[in-house]
This record gives C-alpha cells, structure tokens and sequence, in this order.
C-alpha cells in the first residue's frame, strides 16, 4: 500500500467478526458515530442481481475502524488436499479435473444474526450510510431486513461521477487513481467463494475502507466545485426513486418471449439465407473477417468492391504503429453497414445482423440457454407474476442520460416492428396497467429554450412539429405544404444539429446526395442563425472556464471537456460536438431525473405506494405500473410530474408530453 494515505483503525479484539459478542461491540461503537460505510460480496448464479444474489460477507467502516463479518464463507485459509472431479466436455466425453480441497472455515455467525443486531444502525435516520454504488448495496441486503436500510444516503461513486464524469467510477480503479492503491489484482470480488477466507476478510474490509476514505475525502469538494444542486438532485433520486424502482424490477410476458423465440429463429434462417442470395456466394455471415472481405473485396473476385470507411479497434492500433492495413481491418458493424444504402449485401447482412441481436439480447438473454451456466435466465418470479431486474444506471453515461444493463433496455429500438416485439415482452400482469409518459421532442425544446427565439423557439410556442418546421424554413414552403420526405429531411438536420452529424452522415439518413446534404446544412445556418450562435456561444463560454474547459447544464452539473482547447484538430473537433450534444442531452437528462423525483413524491403523498410505482426510464420515457382502477389518476398525476409547474418553470420553451394507459409497453409507440 505505498503511497496510500490512511487513517489508523480503531483496536477491535479482532477484524473479522465471527461471535455475536464481537458484533455487539461493532454496533456499539457505530452508534455512536454520525456515519458508516458498508459493503457486501455476493454469490450465487445471479451474483450480480441484488434482488437475488446470496450475501455472504458484509464489511462496515467508519471513523478509524473496519470490520468484515462473514456469513458463510465456504473454505478456509489452507489447502489440505486434492480430488478428482468428474465433468462433461462439449464433445460428450468425460474429463476428470483436480480440485483443491480446501481445510473447514471457522464458525461463522448466521445471517438473521447479523442483520437482526445491525438493524437499528440501518434503520436510523440519524446516521448516513455510505457505499460504492449504493442501490447495489442496499437492495442486496433489504432481503434479510424489515424494510430497505433508511436514509440519509452517500453514494461515492455518485460524488466520483459529478466530481468527473470522465474517470471509470468503479471502486477499485477509484482507489488507484486517489490513493494510488491496486489491492485486487487477483479479482477476489468477482468469485469470493473460490479466495481463502482471510484473503477475503482483508478485501472486504478494504471495500468499505477506502469507501469510507472517499467519502471522507469528498465532503467539501461538491460545493467547491459548486455542484450542491446537482446532488441535491441525484440524492433525491436515489433516496425516493433508485431503491425503489429497482427492487420491484419489471413485469414480462414469458409466452411472449417463448413466441418471439421461435419467430426469430425462423427470420434469422430467412435473412441468413437473404445475404446468400444477395452475394452470389456462401460465407461464414458470422465472421467480420469474412464479412469484410465479401463487402470490401474487388469485384473481379465476386465481392462487392465497396470503399471501406471504418477501421476496427484493431486496424485503428495497427494504423498508429505504421503497419499496413488489410480488408479485414475495416468494421462491418451496423453503422457502417448504414454507409452503403443502396448495396443489397450490406443492407441484407445488416437486417441480418439485427434479427441475431434481437434473439441473443432480448430473447435467449432473458430465458436464458439450457445447459449454459453463462446465459442463465434472467425472469425470477414475484407475488405478481415473472419479473425482470434490470439495473438502472444514471451516473452510466458522460451526458447524464441513463444506461442500463442486465438487460440493456436503452437500446431498445423505438418505433420499428423490431422494437415493437421487443416492447411487447413488457406486459402488465391481470388487474394493473401500464401508465406511459414520453416527453416530446424533449431535446429539441432544449436546444430552442437555450437558442432563446428564431423560428424553432417561435414554432415551439406555435405548437408546431420541429421537424416541420425545420423542412418549411430550409425548403422555403408554408407548413402546411411540408411533404412527408421533406419533414424527413428536416428531422435528419434537427438531430445533426443535436448530435454534431456532418453531411454524410445527413445524406446517408436522410436518403440524400452528400451535394444536397451539404446545401440543406448550409440553408439551416441562413435561416436558423440563432442556433449556430449559440453553439459558438456554448464553445466560448466552455473554453473561457479551467483549467479544465466545461459546460453546465440545466441543474449546473458540470460536463468537463479536456480536448476543447487541444491542438489536434481531430480531437477538438470531438470535444466541441461533445460540447453542444452535453448541454442538450444533459439538460434532457436533468429534466426527466426531475419529474421522475416528482412522481414519486405525488403518488406518496396521495398513498398511492402499494398500487403505483415506477418501474422503467428509457430515453425521454418513464413507465408506471399501476393497477386498473387507480391507472387514470396516476395518468394525471405523471403529466404534471413531466410537465406541470415546478418544472415547466425552468425551461422557457412549452414541454409537452404523451400519456398512454396499455397493457402492454408496445401499445405506446
């Protein structure tokens, strides 16, 4: 631990706790502190699901001390032996493997023991408990509690995230970037059950430790860094919304699911067989290099002769060192498959490539593989019907937007048949529905409310469609004479303006010529020249604080971008695109956080908790489940939420939002 700068701990008897005596005292002394970290290492298939995960170490750390208590460890510290397990390769034939054995643990106190003597601790409002992702934590152990461990929270690697967003958030490289401290090269975390017990009692203790370090550490640099409204935010999140959305997770329709599976195997053969079709050849569709070498390939050789635009993680390293660069370096990803619109191979390999992600991702990722102990399934049953966990994540982006994973819902697509299948799994079980919000055009109205007026701002109040109105100001027509490929057009501009797309990523989207791309971006400056100077503003202002150049958003959380002032130009170019994309999704962000906050609020305080509670946010969306005779109250209650006052106050351009009551998520778009 050289170079780590840590407190001395307090003398217990001992550091790991295994008598009920040696707690007592442990709880003793926490009482009388103001605040205590905690930690848990978790086993089981789904390790990683805090619903249904297995807790068998629990560490606590507070000022000067740290304790691990396990809870179940299977092994102790010495290899006594060895046997000879048996097991069944892929092949069918039998393999006999060596196996440690491993001398008996020493006695270790029972679970309800545990939880039951640190209740009053996790239940009092007068001491803050502190954890590394902390819904994680709670939720891990709510199971083993009377209730869910009470507020006041800190999370630290929430205060990590708005300190910089741009640092890996995670505990362990956390440490090692502050305290330069690496203390689990041998990934103990990961699978505790196969680490010796004292190896694991240290790593546990130093979870807790260096989150108590941290959070020490970081009490003032929130209002230093002038972020007090920020966090005030995201604490209100996690404290009313995080904990709770998260430990009812989401309902699904497993029949559903069963169908879907036999539908898309059925389409992935029929695609499969489309790019055999579309290529003249057989190939392995499953290989890039193959794929790459059909699309990128001369045609003299029966390929497709295409340009290649895109190198692959590996031809970009292959490129830095000088080496020369093959076919086969070049990505055949969906995006840039899109590149090439008018290639029969390339778009029959893309449609291809998404009916094989729809089946992996959201159809045998949820049921899961039989005889794969990597792809369990993911639906556990509830008092109300099969569920799913997914982690929702709002400190997962740059932005501020959410991420999610164990499933990834964010990726759902939103308005194709594909993304309609994919939201049908999401079915309210008999008696409940659910209540859908969808803020509309929410990055646009944020992108008129910082321009401050033009034509978007004044369509906006017109209630008018953005993207209607973008088309009649470029092609010069009356709103009402804006043609459906027209409004295409204008909505492919709207959203590079958003994003930081160039021309030809414009021409590709919107079906056009990079000629044609390039004056219709041309005639948006003439005739929106409120948004264009507002991105220059955004990058003066960005550039004219430091050291480090930075952006705020809506909530005055901080958007840090070093490459602002870079000399090199490809870099710049990125962090000046990242720039205007942060203050329009990150205000965006704020906004959906905000009203996410206030629907928790409303249906508490109308004692709606047992028959209302918000279960997904996705994009610009958040889902209620509500049972039927309360579902268009809590409809009501969700529009105000969204776009009502207190919220509304805050953005100078009208918010406006869809509400649908279905009984399916699909029923929505």
């Amino acid at each position: 631990m050289t170079g780590a700068h840590v407190t001395r701990d307090h003398v217990f008897p001992s550091s790991t706790i295994l008598t009920e005596g040696q707690l007592d005292d442990v709880v003793s002394y926490l009482k009388r502190q103001d605040a205590f970290a905690f930690d848990v290492e978790t086993t089981g298939d789904h390790r990683g699901v805090p619903t249904q995960n297995e807790v068998t170490w629990l560490s606590l750390a507070s000022h000067g001390m740290a304790v691990a208590i396990p809870m179940g460890h299977p092994i102790g510290d010495k290899i006594i032996g060895e046997e000879k397990i048996p097991k069944v390769g892929k092949d069918g034939k039998t393999r006999h493997y060596r196996h440690p054995i491993w001398e008996p643990p020493p006695p270790q106190l029972r679970r309800h023991v545990v939880f039951e003597k640190l209740w009053p601790l996790f239940n009092s409002p007068d001491h803050t408990k502190v954890a590394h992702n902390l819904p994680f934590d709670v939720i891990s152990t709510a199971k083993y509690l009377p209730a869910p461990a009470a507020p006041p929270y800190a999370d630290t690697r929430q205060i990590a995230w708005l300190l910089d967003e741009n640092e890996r958030t995670g505990l362990k490289p956390t440490t090692k970037r502050v305290y330069r401290v690496d203390y689990d090269k041998e990934g103990v975390g990961k699978c505790v059950e196969k680490f010796p017990f004292s190896k694991v009692a240290e790593y546990a203790r130093l979870d807790s430790k260096f989150t108590w370090l941290l959070y020490r550490r970081w009490r003032d640099a929130i209002a230093h860094e002038r972020l007090d409204d920020a966090q005030r935010m995201e604490n209100d999140l996690l404290e009313q919304v995080i904990i709770d959305m998260l430990s009812h997770g989401a309902p699904v329709l497993v029949p559903w699911l069963q169908q879907l599976r036999v539908d898309l195997a059925i389409e992935v053969e029929e695609r499969e067989a489309a790019v055999y079709a579309a290529a003249g050849q057989l190939f392995n569709v499953g290989s890039s290099q193959q794929k790459a070498n059909i699309l990128f390939g001369p045609k003299a050789e029966g390929c497709q002769g295409l340009r290649p635009k895109k190198l692959t993680d590996g031809g970009e390293k292959k490129a830095k060192r000088g080496e020369p660069l093959l076919i086969t370096d070049y990505s055949t990803d969906a995006d840039t498959l899109k590149e090439y619109p008018s290639n029969k191979v390339a778009q029959a390999i893309l449609r291809y490539q998404e009916s094989v992600k729809l089946l992996s991702t959201y159809v045998d990722g949820y049921l899961g593989i039989e005889d794969d102990p990597k792809k369990p399934c993911i639906i556990f049953e509830s008092e109300t019907g099969p569920r799913v966990y997914t982690t929702l994540d709002p400190h997962g982006t740059v932005t501020g937007r959410w991420s999610s994973y164990g499933p990834n819902l964010q990726n759902i697509p939103t308005r194709s048949e594909s993304g309609k299948k994919i939201r049908g799994i999401y079915t309210a079980p008999d008696g409940w529905k659910l209540v859908v919000g969808d803020l509309g055009q929410i990055e646009l109205v944020v992108l008129a409310h910082f321009a401050g007026g033009g034509k978007l701002f004044e369509g906006f109040h017109e209630g008018h469609d953005p993207h209607t109105i973008t088309a009649a100001a470029i092609f010069g027509v009356p709103l009402d004479q804006v043609t459906k490929e027209q409004r295409t057009i204008g909505k492919t501009i709207n959203f590079a303006i958003v994003f930081g797309a160039g021309p030809k990523t414009v021409a590709t989207q919107a079906g056009i010529s990079l000629t044609f791309a390039k004056q219709m971006l041309a005639e948006h400056g003439q005739q929106f020249p409120e948004v264009h100077k507002l991105k220059a503003k955004i990058l003066k202002v960005a550039r004219s604080r430091g050291p480090v150049p930075f952006i705020r958003t809506l909530i005055g959380r901080k958007r840090r971008l070093r490459d602002l002032n870079s000399y090199d130009s490809e870099y710049r170019s990125r962090a000046e695109r990242q720039a205007v994309n942060s203050l329009i999704q990150g205000s965006a962000a704020d906004l959906i956080k905000l009203a996410m906050i206030r629907i928790r609020r409303a249906l508490r305080e109308r004692g709606l908790d047992d028959s209302a509670r918000l279960i997904l946010t996705i994009h610009d969306e958040l889902v209620i489940e509500a049972r039927d005779e309360v579902a268009d109250m809590v409809a009501e209650l969700l529009r105000d939420a969204m776009i009502g006052p207190g919220i509304q106050e805050r953005i100078s351009v009208p918010l406006t939002v869809d509400i649908h009551i279905v009984q399916s998520w699909n029923e929505a778009k």
